[in-house]
């Protein structure tokens, strides 16, 4: 793995490389040219525009690159006019003006430019470790913890500039994906759609825009690539069959409130509710020692005894592993052999959420149920009540401050009494043997690495993502074996 990718940083910019990508022309009728930007953005960039020429100052940048060069940053090494699009860092204040005058006449300029210059949108926290493209009128809700939060409400105000932050400056709307998605919400519900903003989860295929329509806040599921249109129609799915699987078992799950969805040129999008969630309530609730986890473990629960679908059978640990093979490919047989002993008890299997953590679950007091959302990774083959585990691990994330990996290598050799009391399988955790119990975090794990995978193929960022997290739980079990 690159130097570049290792500790916290390539945990955050492997999953965000650049979102803002979905806010640039589709089609572009002449050269494209990106420059001076990191070689996470640069590999996201060239997804949209393959055949883009790639410059920068720093060897190491471009090498295995067919057009990558090396420039100085001051001098355009291309003659006048002759260029489509560039879209470059200028944090320095030297590339763009470098390079404009290459741009022929109906050429357009894209520029990530300190806060202190125009920009249309604000890059949440910073270009490097991107989570969210927030333009003004983005409304304040909780997400994740009290400091992004404030950290979203300094993004859509002037203080924004005085911070030394980021910004994206380009011309929009134009021909690009999320104004094409803009104008058929717009058709599809009688009313001027407006963007606030947009979040990604890698950049590579899917992203969710926030939207304000009639008066309404909406969330709009966007899938660009058929990994994501699947993921897209899965949730779909899920919103339409489970409810009415789980019936009066349904205490703990409320679904977010479908609007509208549509296909613009072949890109499906759906419209639900955006919902809200009181920041100061959300964050004691998701303390380590919080109420929210019990409700985690509440709605898998709900799911392993009302959406049962069988017993995990002969070849089940084969299809669990799908998508390995792009995120760790090195590592597939020896997941295989440590999931086994799954499918040799035949453990009891139900639909499972598959991403069930504090981010997806709006909480409300009860009665009312909480509503989860994300359904994109819910699949029908997995041990009953593993989301219970997956939460668990996600709670001791935030205890030890680690990886989702590296959480679940340490909950193999100190199952907490959280973890002991969960039924999955058809049995508590406890009462598995350690076989069965380590068999049962990689299970969460591999699931959790596989998310990553928008593309089907092995790319270095995907692999880089697996090994993360499926090295630590590998190396626990080994030597606990």
């Amino acid at each position: 793995m690159p130097t570049s990718l290792d500790g916290q940083l390539a945990q955050e910019a492997v999953r965000h490389p650049a979102a803002w990508r979905f806010l640039l022309p589709r089609r572009v009728h002449g050269p494209v040219v990106l420059a001076n930007l990191d070689p996470l953005a640069t590999e996201n960039l060239l997804h949209s525009y393959p055949s883009a020429i790639v410059l920068s100052r720093a060897m190491p940048h471009v090498e295995g690159l067919t057009r990558g060069v090396i420039w100085d940053g001051q001098n355009s090494p291309f003659p006048p006019g002759t260029i489509a699009l560039v879209v470059c860092d200028d944090r320095d204040g030297v590339c763009a003006e470098a390079l404009r005058a290459a741009l022929s006449e109906t050429g357009q300029l894209v520029a990530i430019v300190p806060s202190d210059r125009p920009y249309r949108f604000a890059l949440f926290p910073t270009p490097e470790q991107l989570r969210a493209v927030v333009s003004r009128g983005w409304p304040v809700t909780y997400d994740g913890t009290p400091r992004r939060w404030i950290g979203y409400w300094l993004a859509t105000n002037r203080l924004w500039r005085y911070m030394g932050r980021s910004g994206l400056a380009l011309s929009w709307p134009c021909d690009d994906v999320v104004d094409l998605v803009i104008g058929q919400v717009s058709a599809a519900l009688g009313g001027q759609a407006e963007i606030r903003g947009l979040i990604a989860g890698r950049g590579l295929g899917n992203m969710t825009l926030r939207v304000r329509c009639r008066g309404q806040e909406l969330a709009v599921r966007v899938a660009t690539s058929p990994a994501s249109a699947a993921r897209l129609r899965n949730h779909q799915q899920v919103l339409s069959d489970l409810p009415s699987r789980l019936r009066s078992n349904q205490s703990a799950i409320a679904f977010p409130k479908a609007v509208a969805s549509g296909a613009a040129e072949g890109i499906p999008w759906a419209a639900e509710r955006w919902l809200r969630s009181s920041a100061v309530r959300a964050s004691h609730a998701w303390r380590p020692s919080g109420k929210g986890w019990a409700v985690l473990r509440a709605i898998a629960a709900e799911l392993a005894a009302g959406a049962q679908t069988g017993n995990a059978g002969d070849g089940w640990a084969r299809g669990w592993v799908t998508g390995l093979e792009a995120v760790a490919p090195a590592l597939v047989e020896k997941a295989l052999l440590g999931l086994a002993p799954i499918e040799a008890e035949g453990m009891a299997t139900a639909w499972c959420h598959g991403d069930l953590w504090p981010g997806n679950v709006f909480l409300h007091r009860p009665p009312r149920p909480s509503v989860v959302i994300d359904w994109e990774r819910a699949r029908p083959d997995a041990p009953a009540g593993i989301d219970a585990v997956h939460a668990e691990v996600c709670r001791i994330v935030t205890v030890r401050r680690c990886t989702f990996g590296e959480a679940a290598a340490w909950l193999s050799g100190t199952a907490t009494p959280e973890l002991a009391a969960t039924v999955v399988g058809g049995r508590r955790f406890a009462q598995w043997g350690q076989p069965e119990q380590h068999a049962l975090l990689l299970a969460a794990v591999t699931h959790f690495a596989t998310g990553e995978n928008e593309s089907g193929s092995t790319d270095r960022w995907t692999e880089s993502w697996g090994q993360i997290h499926l090295v630590p739980i590998m190396k626990a079990l080994q030597a606990l074996r």
